[in-house]
């Protein structure tokens, strides 16, 4: 173990991103570069051997708590101690500096390491946490080429004004009437269907087929249907796909809607193909990434 330096954002990035950790890939350097000038010991990594990064903690001290954030371990590293290595090595140096009580935050849809932190002799409080972005919103560098995909980030971008009345000329600040704001989709309500489903190409409908969507294109039809309705039709594919609806009513004319459910797809590395209904929007993902999907989508 050994403290990080600012070269190693690449490989956090790549490491928090491989360990399902939710976090903004344009803000990794920057947040690493404040961090390490101002306590440049609190955030401590394990190195592979190899080369590349086993695990990391990401800890701070504000001179009264001690903070525990983005402890990760490689997948293929887990179960070997080096996460309890990393928190017992993080404690040590937050002792070293007169700090006596260490916070860490869990979200829900990640309870299951509760029990490992509870072994660590950390105890759960109720508490009502609040968070605002106050940084502009940009797509920001993707993830490093060491990463197999880009980072997830759940954290939608703050919303601009809405204009103040139908047909208001867009400005500074504003969107054109019609926009679809942050705030507008708060709550998609994102279903994910539990049939895969496949896209074929024919040159007509197989009888007794009912499509869940049908595209004409001058080389034939592509038919979007359940997968077992293609496998009983006896019709190809090589793309499985879930299906997710958003619950959410979406006007066809909104703005902006589709461009950030697919930069938060994109950014976790999660293909999108997205068939516009008349009140609702339906994604479909790669298929064995269909529940990430999702509960990405549910932090929006």
């Amino acid at each position: 173990m050994r403290s990080a330096r600012l070269a190693d954002a690449p490989a956090l990035a790549a490491l928090w991103h491989a360990a399902g950790l939710h976090f903004r890939a344009e803000f990794v350097e920057p947040e690493l570069q404040l961090a390490l000038a101002r306590n440049p010991d609190l955030v401590i990594v394990a190195n592979e051997p190899s080369g590349g990064l086993a695990g990391s903690v990401f800890g701070t001290f504000d001179g009264r708590r001690g903070w525990l954030n983005r402890l990760a371990t490689s997948p293929d590293r887990r179960g070997q101690g080096i996460a309890t290595g990393l928190v017992r090595e993080l404690e040590q140096r937050l002792r070293a500096k007169g700090c006596v009580k260490i916070n860490l935050l869990i979200e829900p849809a990640n309870a299951a390491v509760v029990p490992f932190y509870t072994r660590l002799g950390f105890q759960p409080r109720s508490l009502i946490f609040m968070d605002k972005w106050i940084a502009d919103a940009s797509p920001g560098p993707a993830v490093p080429p060491s990463a197999d995909r880009a980072a997830a980030t759940p954290d939608t971008a703050p919303a601009l004004a809405r204009p103040e009345g139908p047909g208001a000329p867009a400005g500074p600040g504003r969107l054109p009437a019609g926009a679809v704001t942050g705030q507008m989709w708060t709550d998609l309500k994102p279903a994910l269907y539990p049939e895969p489903y496949v896209f074929v190409t024919v040159p007509a409908p197989p009888p007794d087929i009912e499509p869940f969507a049908v595209v004409r294109e001058d080389e034939g039809l592509t038919l979007v249907l359940t997968q077992d309705q293609a496998d009983r039709a006896g019709l190809g594919y090589d793309y499985r796909a879930a299906r997710i609806t958003l619950s959410i009513g979406s006007s066809l004319s909104a703005i902006g809607l589709t461009a950030e459910v697919s930069r938060i797809l994109a950014y976790a590395g999660i293909s999108c193909n997205v068939i516009a209904g008349f009140r609702h929007d339906h994604l479909f993902v790669d298929a064995d990434r269909g529940a990430e999907a999702a509960a990405l989508l549910r932090h929006l």
